[in-house]
């Protein structure tokens, strides 16, 4: 979106007025609750079970990824002169469209989540258990994504009609950075997990 804020103003008021919307309560309501709705689901995919002996370098990971989307969006404001806070809520649609793949790809078996205990009582990230692990992902998780994403799309949707060309744009490559900082966090942040679900 447009600035409407003053680049004569202190550098914390232009960053204020950037993450309120220069005061458009209509903007805020939708982009704020899109937020909160992806990191809820986000927060939801994080518990699935593939996870479980990865969940304190995932959730480090998520702090970080999350920081730095923040940071772009409020130093790309300041650069180009926008405001809103739209490429935070599409870069963790990105980071869960990903996400999703292996959500779906799990094994919908039963209602609960069983897991067998890795060899050796190993528990560190990527440990692998002595047997296929059983899987279960609940279906509210699937509709709460269904919701979700269609939410985002909804909004997305909407800004392209009441806003110029570029913020869509900026909504389409903000989710491939999502998309990016998933791969990132899959490839890097805990290979050792990596490699064994490849072998």
């Amino acid at each position: 979106m447009s600035d409407n804020c003053d680049s004569d103003k202190e550098l914390t008021d232009r960053i204020g007025c950037i993450l309120s919307y220069a005061g458009s309560n209509t903007d805020i309501s939708i982009n704020y609750s899109l937020i909160l709705a992806n990191m809820f689901l986000a927060i939801r995919l994080m518990t699935n079970s593939r996870y479980d002996r990865c969940a304190a370098e995932k959730i480090l990971y998520a702090i970080l990824g999350f920081t730095f989307v923040v940071l772009f969006q409020i130093v790309l404001c300041l650069i180009v002169g926008c405001v809103g806070v739209s490429i935070i809520w599409c870069a963790i649609c990105g980071w869960i469209l990903r996400e999703e793949k292996f959500l779906s790809s799990e094994q919908i078996t039963t209602t609960t989540t069983t897991t067998r205990p890795a060899p050796n009582n190993d528990t560190s990230c990527g440990a692998v258990t002595s047997s296929p692990p059983i899987v279960a992902t609940e279906q509210s998780k699937l509709n709460l994504l269904s919701i979700v994403l269609s939410m985002d799309l909804s909004a997305i949707i909407y800004y392209s009609i009441v806003e110029e060309p570029i913020t869509t744009l900026a909504h389409i490559l903000a989710i491939i950075m999502g998309i990016c900082i998933s791969y990132v966090g899959e490839r890097f942040f805990y290979p050792t997990f990596r490699a064994h679900k490849d072998d």
